[in-house]
């Protein structure tokens, strides 16, 4: 059942565009499921689809090929986001996919050999164990997974009208957007973006920290809502200067 909890409306001087974007789904397979739902009956052709990162882990039990585990969230909310973005492109919707500072762990240790995440964080290992079962049953999952995390965006900029969707936030006293990329800003940054007190040349949509109620300032508006803990998701459905607010 769709909830829609917030509406607001903010003046800025764009011209008409249409998004819908996602944040944080923390393989959060049950609500995930509800997020395809609503892109696939709800969105229009012509609204342009922006997930802002962090797919996987911390995600739900269940079972995969016949197997239990922790985070069998992780496999199947892989497994959804591929089939909608070949669904995506069978159907000729605009639909990006950014990269959050999670992609950066699934990156390091599926692309880079690189095991600190790993052997750091319980969870992250329970979302590589369950995919590296998975792989054993499906011997094109792990092609899939490495073009996926090689092809995510860094940030999305919609310049034109004043619009930039980043995973964590942005600090352009350290430098240009891809300054800024290079240093990890964009993947981490807390609060001294959403408290910082920097005048900002976009609107920015925001996933990274959660938070107990959408997070609106002038020119920021942070999404996640520690879905993992919390079982819902703010999606944020923007119309040109309108801007809704869909709780799943």
């Amino acid at each position: 059942m769709l909830r829609f909890f917030q509406d607001f409306f903010l003046k800025n001087n764009v011209k008409n565009c249409k998004y819908l974007v996602i944040p944080d789904i923390h393989g959060t397979y049950s609500v995930f499921k509800k997020v395809v739902e609503f892109i696939k009956s709800e969105c229009e052709e012509d609204r342009v689809i922006i997930f802002l990162g962090d797919y996987m882990d911390r995600g739900e039990s269940g079972e995969v090929y016949g197997k239990e585990f922790i985070d069998a969230g992780s496999f199947h909310t892989l497994k959804a986001l591929l089939d909608l973005d070949k669904w995506a492109k069978k159907e000729s919707r605009e639909l990006h996919f950014l990269r959050g500072n999670h992609e950066i762990f699934f990156e390091d240790h599926f692309l880079k050999e690189r095991t600190y995440a790993y052997d750091t964080y319980p969870f992250f290992k329970e979302s590589v164990d369950v995919l590296e079962f998975a792989f054993k049953n499906d011997y094109t999952l792990f092609a899939k997974l490495e073009e996926f995390l090689e092809n995510l965006l860094p940030y999305y900029l919609d310049e034109e009208n004043g619009y930039l969707f980043v995973h964590a936030g942005v600090d352009f006293k350290i430098g240009t957007l891809e300054n800024q990329t290079k240093k990890g800003t964009i993947y981490w940054i807390r609060e001294k973006f959403f408290y910082g007190d920097e005048e900002l040349p976009f609107k920015v949509i925001f996933g990274h920290t959660p938070f107990n109620e959408v997070f609106i300032r002038e020119n920021k508006i942070g999404l996640d809502s520690g879905i993992y803990n919390s079982g819902f998701i703010n999606l944020l459905k923007i119309d040109g200067d309108n801007h809704k607010i869909i709780k799943l």
